[in-house]
């Protein structure tokens, strides 16, 4: 089974595809600069975070998969319908790089990494990185902080782990700080 719907007014569309259980969405809306939108699945009255969209091709996309059962548990089977949100706006002059810190700024505890990208266990997660040219790493039991400059104004970093990200300001300055195991991937602990 196979269905569409559209992303409600803030465009774009879902696709649906069921087979053997398992329901794949696909979901895609036009990059607009103006910031992070999430995708949200409706049915029955619920409504349920499908995820964030990532920049892939100009375009905005997602895709999940989840089990029919999944989703009878939480009210939304049959889906009816999704949404997308503006999650969090860049504000001006967003799609500039944020400023790194530079070899002087280095906060005690900490270590300046050039290319973030090869700490993480995950394939899309290297590829957001792609493009960050320096971090601040802290060695931990069990695994790693990442921390990258943060700007309101400008892209959040690692737009796929938006969700996990805690903003500290650490020598003045904000940053996105998310954490990771030995292996790269992240964690959701918190001290």
């Amino acid at each position: 089974m196979e269905e569409r719907f559209q992303l409600g007014q803030a465009g774009g569309r879902l696709l649906m595809r069921e087979e053997g259980g398992r329901v794949t969405f696909e979901a895609e809306r036009p990059e607009d600069g103006r910031g992070l939108y999430k995708a949200y699945l409706t049915g029955a009255g619920e409504k349920f975070l499908l995820g964030t969209f990532m920049p892939e091709g100009g375009m905005l996309r997602l895709r999940r998969t989840l089990t029919v059962n999944e989703l009878s548990r939480r009210g939304l089977w049959p889906v009816t319908g999704g949404a997308a949100e503006l999650a969090f706006a860049f504000g001006q002059g967003g799609g500039q790089p944020q400023a790194q810190p530079s070899r002087q700024h280095v906060p005690q505890g900490w270590r300046l990494e050039s290319a973030p990208g090869r700490l993480l266990g995950d394939r899309l997660l290297v590829q957001s990185a792609a493009g960050l040219t320096g971090a601040l790493v802290r060695r931990r039991e069990g695994g790693f902080d990442l921390a990258l400059a943060y700007e309101f104004n400008r892209p959040f970093p690692l737009t796929p782990l938006f969700c996990f990200a805690r903003l500290e300001e650490i020598n003045g300055r904000v940053y996105a700080v998310f954490r990771f195991n030995q292996k790269g991937c992240p964690r959701q602990e918190r001290d």
